[in-house]
């Protein structure tokens, strides 16, 4: 390392700002563990020593690197296990939604009511440094939350009339009659509670007096319905109308009128208002009574009593742990201030359990501060809750709440237990969509990531673009649900894809007994294109996350194919190699072309600038490799008027041939893909950026995985019975 490194990182030089050779002993590695892992790194790739100094052997090269590995391996432990703390943060919108359908039995779509979560840690949307609640976002919870109970606690029934005279105006009243008379420009207005939002019916009973006219109804001042009324028939004195209009209303105090909008003089009889209410389903009735405990349409004899009840129900559900001494109290207030109104029973539990789905215990994810800076355990509850959302997405259900109450998820048997448990619940799949579409990217395909519809007019629909998105997503749950080794997500010789994609890819369905149909519909769009289906690739031209349309899509730029992205998609997703930026000076290829230069050509001309060899050499032989994809993820045999050339050599001197040399290289480099995997489930389990520290977790999750067959199944295990997962601990300058 002083030989080759010394000369710009020698440990006495003051100008040396990467002074990674300073470190002597164990202790001084665990300070500067990103350093060595990234001088391992460099090597590797051949990034370092720069390309005008003197350079070791291959043989040197790789025993520096795997020496500098084997002592971060050694030493990740060695200044002890090692938990950080999870930040409390906001359920994201997902967490939202699915709590919501667990907790109250309403489903409900969060994308067009709240805006997307930002990603942050290790590349997450449920990370605590980016869920916080600015004040748009609470308003948009306390309108969502109107629109959820308004499913689970109906509306009161609405329907009253009130004469002419009970409405109040400046206008004369007539001495004989219920009704008001009205001027042109008068008005007559009442005001009125509504206590559920709703679809409301306003019928005014009005007549002219002598000549014809027109009246508005108005609500909140704003004109919702404009009436003709005619004049009065020869030989009557009156002709009464009835004027109708519909309009959605929120809760709350509104104010309806009836103006005279017309040129002569009217009579308003009466003015009614009643609430559109749709027959109540048998499936809304058992929510209704699971949430209140009373059957529908009855009244509790002692209200307080039965409220006092639900929340004692609810409150624990919703908190995801036990209520505190006299927080059923705290709510049962607001519920106790609507009664002593006079308001409807419904209407003041409403109020209570609006109140408490938008307290903080419920949006947010909170637990208890650790005392020490030593690892300690987080509580049983929490624990049920950090297994729930990690697998599920969505609050514990009954088991997980029972076991958390009789102190049993400390057990590494039970902990294993459950989870085997929790992968064949359906719920499931929030872990495998969400995990899968952001650690690959592949969610924003179809979204953010699409083809130039310009250039491939005609050659693309969106229900194929949300089959790429669908399929790595198929491929993962397929490896978990048959408990298949990790290590498949690359080299499978398979496909899991439905009958548009396997058209698209120019496979064939199979038949008989070989069909496998899969359990899950991923969305209505793509039910015409039939369920997804397992079919053979033998001929290696498909198979794993490599032979995916999606993934070739998103490597690609809109109007063609880079290997210079896939290279480096590969790279940095897969294996989790670090892809500098690159320098400032140096040309975009669309800018150094010259004449008729193919893509390979203008990238080796790219390689011979002295600052983009090292990283090119890097990155352009994994993206050479799928050179037969096209950007819609066809197989294409020629390219720019030539055949297709998928060999690469690596800087290593490996050469391969397409995907069946790719796959075959990444299979002997399973460790580094291992570790990886490793760090970005570790990442999303905990909601937290990894540090250094806790590179031990990381290793150790590898190995958990390593001896449970190397299966996803067992990097899960390993995840939840890790130190950071069911442990927390104070940072150091926290407990000064």
């Amino acid at each position: 390392l002083l030989q080759f490194c010394g000369d710009c990182h020698a440990p006495d030089d003051p100008k040396n700002h990467v002074n990674f050779l300073k470190a002597a002993r164990a202790e001084d590695l665990s300070g500067m563990r990103s350093l060595w892992g990234s001088a391992a790194e460099q090597l590797r790739n051949r990034t370092m020593p720069p390309p005008d100094e003197e350079q070791p052997t291959e043989e040197q090269r790789l025993a520096i690197a795997d020496w500098i590995s084997t002592r971060l391996r050694e030493t990740a432990c060695e200044q002890g296990p090692y938990a950080g703390m999870v930040t409390s943060r906001r359920l994201n919108r997902s967490e939202y939604q699915n709590t919501i359908r667990d907790l109250l039995g309403v489903e409900i779509d969060v994308n067009g009511r709240f805006p997307a979560d930002g990603s942050g840690g290790e590349g997450f949307d449920n990370n605590g440094e980016t869920l916080f609640l600015p004040p748009l976002l609470l308003e948009r919870y306390l309108e969502t939350t109107d629109e959820i109970l308004g499913k689970v606690l109906p509306a009161t029934a609405i329907d009253v009339t009130f004469s002419g005279r009970d409405l109040n105006s400046a206008a004369d009243q007539n001495r004989d009659t219920k009704s008001r008379l009205l001027e042109p420009g008068q008005a007559a207005e009442m005001v009125l509670r509504i206590f559920g939002a709703g679809e409301y019916e306003i019928v005014v009973d009005v007549a002219a007096v002598d000549q014809a006219s027109h009246v508005s109804l108005k609500v909140d001042g704003i004109v919702a319905e404009r009436f003709e009324v005619s004049a009065p028939r020869e030989n009557q004195q009156r002709s009464p109308i009835q004027g109708r209009c519909r309009i959605d209303l929120v809760s709350g105090f509104h104010q309806f009128s009836v103006q005279c909008s017309g040129n002569a003089s009217l009579e308003v009889d009466a003015l009614r208002i009643r609430l559109q209410r749709e027959p109540i389903s048998a499936e809304r009735r058992a929510r209704f009574e699971k949430l209140t405990g009373t059957q529908f349409g009855s009244q509790p004899e002692d209200p307080l009593a039965a409220a006092r009840a639900a929340l004692k129900r609810f409150l624990p559900k919703a908190f995801r742990r036990p209520a505190l001494d006299g927080e059923v109290d705290r709510y049962l207030a607001l519920f106790d201030r609507g009664q002593e109104r006079g308001d409807p029973y419904e209407e003041n539990l409403r109020l209570a359990i609006k109140a408490v789905m938008v307290s903080t215990p419920f949006l947010f994810r909170l637990e208890d501060l650790p005392k020490s800076t030593n690892p300690e355990p987080i509580g049983q509850y929490e624990m049920a809750s950090r297994l729930s959302y990690f697998l599920w997405g969505t609050m514990p259900d009954e088991q997980l709440f029972e076991l958390a109450r009789t102190n049993q998820l400390a057990d590494p048997a039970v902990l294993t237990a459950q989870v085997e448990r929790m992968i064949a619940d359906p719920r499931i799949r929030y872990l495998v969509e969400e995990f899968t579409g952001q650690w690959l990217g592949t969610r924003e395909v179809g979204g953010r990531v699409a083809p130039d519809t310009s250039k491939f007019q005609n050659e693309f629909t969106t229900e194929l673009l949300l089959g790429f998105r669908e399929e790595p997503i198929q491929l993962v749950h397929h490896v978990l649900k048959n408990d298949r080794p990790l290590l498949e997500l690359i080299t499978a010789d398979y496909v899991i894809a439905n009958s548009r994609l396997l058209k698209h890819y120019g496979l064939t369905e199979e038949k008989g007994d070989q069909k496998e149909e899969w359990p899950w519909s991923p969305a209505p769009s793509l039910e015409k294109d039939g369920p997804f289906m397992l079919v053979e690739a033998k001929d290696g031209t498909r198979g794993g996350l490599l032979g995916m349309g999606g993934v070739h899509l998103l490597t690609s730029y809109p109007t063609r194919t880079s290997p210079v992205l896939r290279g480096g998609w590969i790279l940095e997703t897969l294996l989790g190699v670090h892809i500098p930026n690159p320098p400032p000076d140096v040309p975009e290829l669309s800018k150094s072309k010259k004449g008729k230069m193919t893509v390979r050509e203008q990238l080796a001309m790219h390689r011979d600038h002295a600052a983009c060899s090292a990283c090119h050499n890097l990155i352009d032989p994994p993206g050479f490799a799928l050179e037969h994809y096209d950007v819609l993820g066809r197989w294409r045999d020629e390219q720019e008027g030539g055949p297709v050339d998928a060999t690469a050599t690596f800087p290593s001197g490996e050469e391969v041939d397409g995907l069946p040399g790719l796959k075959k290289l990444l299979q002997e480099r399973k460790s580094e893909f291992y570790l990886h995997f490793s760090r970005k489930l570790l990442g999303f389990a905990l909601g937290r950026s990894l540090e250094d520290r806790d590179d031990c977790a990381i290793q150790q999750v590898m190995e958990g995985m390593l001896n449970r067959n190397e299966s996803l199944r067992g990097a899960i295990v390993s995840v939840v019975l890790s130190t950071p997962f069911g442990c927390h601990q104070l940072e150091e300058e926290s407990a000064r």
